[in-house]
């Protein structure tokens, strides 16, 4: 019995730590909102995927842009405190996915938001479609 309970507990941790690798469709959506919170714009741009290759330049000019929509979002609504994941739904090919979450602002609201996310070269990243 102490065995099967020792195996379980190991089960369930290993699980936990799969289930929460950065290396996932939902692993991917959390370290965005973590960027977000943290104010590293540039880093959250890395988490896109673009179908042509970003120069500097345009990098800075996505991150501008995302800074300026979160600080007009957060400035009404407060900081971003927390991001649930409420449904992952995997491409039949394992190659893209669907997240469906919800962010939590300081002023006590929320927002449902929906990203896709696409698998490229081994990691997950969000897909712009551009």
């Amino acid at each position: 019995m102490k065995k099967m309970l020792s195996f379980l507990s190991l089960a369930l941790v290993v699980l936990a730590f799969v289930s929460c690798s950065k290396n996932s469709p939902e692993g991917v959506v959390q370290e965005y909102v973590a960027c977000i919170q943290a104010g590293q714009y540039e880093e959250a741009v890395d988490l896109f995927y673009f179908k042509k290759t970003l120069t500097d330049k345009d990098k800075e000019q996505y991150a501008s842009l995302l800074r300026e929509k979160m600080a007009k979002d957060m400035d009404k609504r407060g900081s971003i405190t927390g991001v649930e994941i409420t449904n992952v739904e995997m491409a039949e090919d394992g190659n893209s996915a669907k997240v469906d979450y919800t962010l939590k602002y300081g002023d006590g609201s929320a927002d449902s938001e929906k990203s896709t996310v696409v698998k490229v070269d081994g990691k997950w990243k969000l897909d712009t479609g551009k």
